[in-house]
């Protein structure tokens, strides 16, 4: 269970995973030791599983951002998932219940680009169909952290 302290420090280090242990101390009122141990125990329990850089996909001419929500039958999302991970436009994959079995998450640099990795998967055995969506805005992004 995740107490106010776990809670502020997941949230100072979504913030900066470079902030030092002196630094996120003073703000929570620890020592830096107290500081290190927490984030060590939240890394064992698993609720801190990496550190990451964030980067800006426009900065690397992938400026078109989509959602593409495939029909799935007679192969498991399971094993297209590990063909879809070998495309690196694809950023994200989600099995889902409704019509569409799977969702991904894809950024391109340009429509062009788009249409060819949709005919690469629309050759994948298994994929009867899809839809696709184009970003034109995002207005946010968040991981949630309880604070309750």
């Amino acid at each position: 269970m995740l107490d106010e302290i776990d809670r502020m420090l997941l949230a100072l280090l979504k913030q900066d995973t470079r902030r030092k242990y002196s630094e996120l101390g003073e703000i929570v009122h620890l020592s830096p030791p107290a500081v290190h141990e927490r984030v060590k125990k939240l890394e064992r329990a698993g609720v801190i599983r990496g550190y990451t850089i964030e980067i800006a996909p426009d900065a690397l001419g992938l400026s078109l951002y989509a959602f593409v929500r495939l029909r799935v039958s007679r192969v498991p999302c399971e094993e297209l998932a590990r063909t879809l991970h070998t495309f690196s436009e694809v950023e994200e994959c989600y099995s889902s219940a409704g019509t569409e079995s799977m969702m991904i998450k894809v950024h391109t640099a340009t429509p062009a680009t788009l249409e060819l990795l949709l005919d690469r998967i629309r050759q994948m055995p298994g994929v009867e169909g899809f839809q696709t969506s184009i970003v034109l805005a995002t207005h946010f992004q968040r991981e949630n952290i309880p604070m309750d």
